[in-house]
């Protein structure tokens, strides 16, 4: 692996600081709502769509880590605990890895333009993402915490209701919207800028 470059250093330092600081303002969305809205998976996919593999999937690694291990109060079940387990830590950083890697994979397949075609494409492409994290964070929760929960039962709660009104799944349709309006507006925000500043790093 090449070793990163000034550039990218600034990149993953910024938009990682950026993300956190989206993550514990809960993105701006109504207190009211919690669970419901988030923007920092958005945040890390645009990273990766517009500077590339290695920055994008390095700010969902450490954006997801840090918010893991100083998380807002309940924002997450192991919040409730006090205590982050070690595999949960782990599978929490790669599904955060996972949206900005999605994003630089995806930017090499698609034009990004101001068109229905675009927004559709980011808006599926987020429910896929956002489902696979819902249900992947619930088997992480599951094998990091054995003693409090199964891997079935876990499943089985992203999709009733327990702590809220609405089930932890909801994320999963709240992302796709997010997805469809806010990501095609920043992406294209992003590259009117300087092409130093808003070119692919790799």
């Amino acid at each position: 692996m090449s070793r990163l470059t000034t550039r990218q250093i600034t990149l993953i330092a910024v938009m990682s600081a950026i993300s956190i600081v989206v993550a514990y303002s809960k993105g701006l969305a109504l207190s009211s709502l919690p669970g419901v809205f988030e923007f920092m998976t958005v945040l890390i996919f645009v990273t990766g769509f517009c500077f590339g593999t290695t920055v994008g999937g390095a700010v969902g690694v450490i954006a997801l880590t840090i918010y893991m291990l100083i998380p807002s109060p309940f924002a997450h079940p192991a919040a409730w605990l006090f205590s982050i387990s070690p595999i949960l830590l782990v599978v929490m950083a790669l599904l955060g890895g996972m949206f900005g890697v999605a994003g630089a994979f995806l930017s090499k397949r698609i034009e990004s333009e101001r068109t229905f075609k675009f927004t559709l494409t980011l808006g599926i492409v987020g429910l896929a993402l956002t489902f696979v994290y819902d249900i992947m964070s619930s088997v992480g929760f599951a094998l990091g915490y054995p003693g409090f929960t199964t891997i079935g039962q876990a499943l089985w709660l992203t999709f009733v209701p327990l702590y809220y009104p609405w089930p932890p799944i909801i994320h999963t349709a709240s992302n796709a919207l997010i997805f469809a309006l806010v990501a095609p507006a920043l992406i294209l925000a992003i590259k009117k800028l300087p092409e130093s500043i808003s070119s692919s790093t790799d």
